[in-house]
């Protein structure tokens, strides 16, 4: 059994079943006019035994572009089928490799190996990349995805507690940014927010009523999830500020505090449908506060009770019935 250490460069996978391209170091050049991306056998990636890996249940790993993997070739020294057995999180440096007698890396880029190989869009024709290139000319495919098309998290959000929506605003990707991944230099592989660094006041429910997020997370206690789009999924284990987190990238979320109190926050429309009964029971007081209109229907009947004094107040009160009954 042959192990290899590689990058990995692409993962649409034409059958859909979780493989991608690795070039691995001491084995694949650098040099993509002698082996492109294309050109790379397509590696198997080994799940853990939580995924039942078959008829439908199988779940997805969380490869990228540019991910750091290591694994085998089960055909040994003949290097033809790879097999991803984990991923190495590490500190990205501006290079890709070092020179040899030389002080400075190898500067990334998208023209050689070892690199997220994706352009803004998809223009890979006439590049090593694309269909039938010089080194290869039988080849009829090519690399099919440009990052026009893929996930990336937003560049700002505006939350507005006044009725009118929020907005997302995506950061503008020029050739400067490529290759595109991994986004940082000389700082962990790991999410900001496993590592106790996460910015949290978008959190804050402040414009609406004071809450404010109680994460303190420490590295390593807190659990986390972040996706490429800018999802996060937390569960912190931090002593003393215990939580559970989901936050979509527009920022509605949903935390659960320490003392298992829960703030629900949604930046848009919020649609709730129960198909048989519901019943809310409350211990404490009920405050509702609605900036724009309200309105309430009832197919059957209505009772409102209440033990203490009911008051209604309004500049204009309308009442529409064929019978109205007042009893004192």
């Amino acid at each position: 059994m042959k192990i290899f250490y590689g990058i990995i460069e692409d993962r649409q996978d034409p059958l859909k079943i979780g493989r991608v391209r690795v070039r691995c170091h001491g084995i694949h050049t650098d040099r993509k006019d002698l082996i492109a991306t294309p050109d790379l056998p397509w590696a198997q990636v080994l799940l853990p035994t939580t995924s039942a890996g078959l008829s439908g249940f199988g779940t997805q790993h969380g490869l990228v572009e540019g991910s750091s993997v290591w694994g085998f070739f089960r055909d040994g020294e003949k290097c033809n089928q790879p097999v991803v057995v984990g991923v190495s999180a590490g500190i990205p440096q501006s290079g890709y490799k070092g020179q040899e007698g030389k002080d400075a890396d190898v500067k990334r880029s998208i023209t050689k190996g070892f690199n997220d190989p994706r352009m803004l869009t998809v223009a890979y024709d006439g590049t090593p990349d694309g269909v039938n290139p010089t080194h290869s000319p039988t080849r009829g495919h090519g690399l099919t995805t440009g990052l026009d098309s893929a996930p990336i998290g937003p560049e700002s959000k505006e939350i507005n507690y006044d009725g009118t929506g929020s907005k997302i605003t995506n950061p503008t990707i020029t050739a400067d940014d490529l290759p595109y991944y991994p986004l940082y230099t000389d700082d962990s592989d790991l999410s900001s927010f496993a590592r106790g660094e996460g910015d949290y006041a978008g959190r804050d429910t402040s414009d609406a009523n004071g809450i404010k997020s109680k994460a303190k997370p420490v590295y390593p206690y807190n659990k986390v999830t972040q996706t490429e789009s800018g999802h996060v999924i937390e569960i912190d284990d931090t002593l003393g500020v215990e939580r559970i987190a989901v936050e979509h990238r527009s920022g509605t979320f949903h935390e659960i505090h320490p003392d298992g109190s829960q703030v629900t926050r949604i930046v848009n429309d919020n649609y709730t449908v129960v198909c048989k009964d519901d019943e809310v029971w409350i211990g404490g007081k009920v405050n509702v506060t609605v900036g724009g209109d309200a309105k309430i229907s009832v197919s059957g009947q209505t009772d409102i009770t209440s033990t203490k004094t009911l008051t209604v107040t309004s500049p204009d009160i309308k009442l529409y019935a064929n019978n109205i009954s007042l009893n004192s």
